[in-house]
């Protein structure tokens, strides 16, 4: 080959034989930089994606204060909230809340009321568009808003757990939790009624999202977590509503417990939860509709009265 190109192209053998030897030393590098490049050709759409996504965050970043939150003495106060989502009507309006500390306050209402929304702006998740959310005197903007949150328990209706132990599930909820405060908790929570029958007891994983666990389990489960952090406010959004009589009755038998020694705010679906709730606030429509204990509401003989017999009426039929 050699020779017939040194002839072809008159150029000396030994000239040749040196241009091919160092294109057959290059063939490898020139495959990895092909590679390489088919790589950075996938690599830029990926890359494009993220820097939205962090560019996004950035416009997105909430603004947080600089106290360190340390708790409140008398009440939790949402003072006339309105809040709207870009280019739509109001979801809450004029909203007026006392959460007196160390009270369970319930909030109730159809779906679309605003009850989520209410709780988002509770977390410091939304900024109301007016109003203010007060801890006694202090407005939760002047919070660092991590802080804040560090002392809030929360137990959404759909638990979200890890493909790893029970004990590591706990303790993604306070990494230095001593072992006296998760068995604490657990019992608080009803969790060890359950986990003493595990063979592996804390160290049973309970698979992705929890799917080990049955429904009231992992409900018990997310609220242990939770109170394991010591809250000053526990929030739960509907933790009870899919569950059946046994599992609800052990969760409530657990908040009740709770509520002797926090704050607690309930959103709740099934109103036979809230009999024992030392408020209850109805929302319809974005507003407050009515307002009192359970037992005032019922003799009232209003929206919250409505939405309790109609309760009544489908676990009957």
């Amino acid at each position: 080959i050699a020779l017939l190109a040194s002839q072809s192209f008159g150029v000396s053998l030994s000239e040749t034989v040196v241009l091919l030897w160092a294109l057959r030393s290059s063939m490898p590098l020139l495959g990895r930089l092909a590679a390489q490049r088919n790589g950075l050709v996938g690599f830029f759409p990926s890359y494009e994606q993220v820097k939205g996504l962090r560019d996004r965050a950035r416009e997105l970043e909430q603004e947080s204060g600089s106290d360190v939150f340390g708790g409140f003495k008398r009440e939790i106060r949402m003072k006339d909230i309105v809040f709207a989502y870009p280019d739509m009507e109001p979801a809450l309006k004029d909203v007026d809340i006392s959460i007196p500390k160390g009270s369970m306050v319930a909030i109730v209402g159809p779906s679309g009321a605003g009850k989520s929304t209410l709780i988002d702006v509770l977390m410091g998740f939304n900024t109301p568009t007016s109003g203010s959310v007060m801890f006694d005197d202090c407005p939760l903007n002047r919070y660092d808003i991590t802080s804040y949150r560090r002392r809030t328990g929360y137990v959404p209706q759909d638990v979200v757990l890890f493909n790893a132990s029970i004990i590591e599930n706990l303790l993604w909820s306070k990494e230095d939790a001593t072992e006296e405060a998760i068995k604490r908790a657990c019992e608080q929570a009803n969790v060890d009624e359950f986990v003493k029958d595990l063979p592996e007891g804390y160290e049973t994983v309970v698979g992705d999202r929890g799917v080990r666990l049955s429904g009231g389990q992992a409900q018990r489960f997310a609220l242990a977590r939770a109170i394991l952090r010591e809250p000053e406010l526990l929030i739960l959004d509907e933790a009870t509503s899919s569950l059946d009589t046994q599992s609800e009755r052990l969760i409530q038998e657990a908040i009740e417990e709770i509520a002797k020694q926090t704050t607690v705010v309930v959103i709740a679906h099934r109103l036979s939860t809230i009999v024992n709730a030392s408020y209850v606030y109805v929302l319809v429509g974005g507003g407050v509709a009515e307002e009192g204990t359970y037992t005032e509401l019922i003799e009232k003989g209003g929206v919250f009265a409505q939405m309790n017999q109609l309760q009544i009426l489908e676990t009957t039929g």
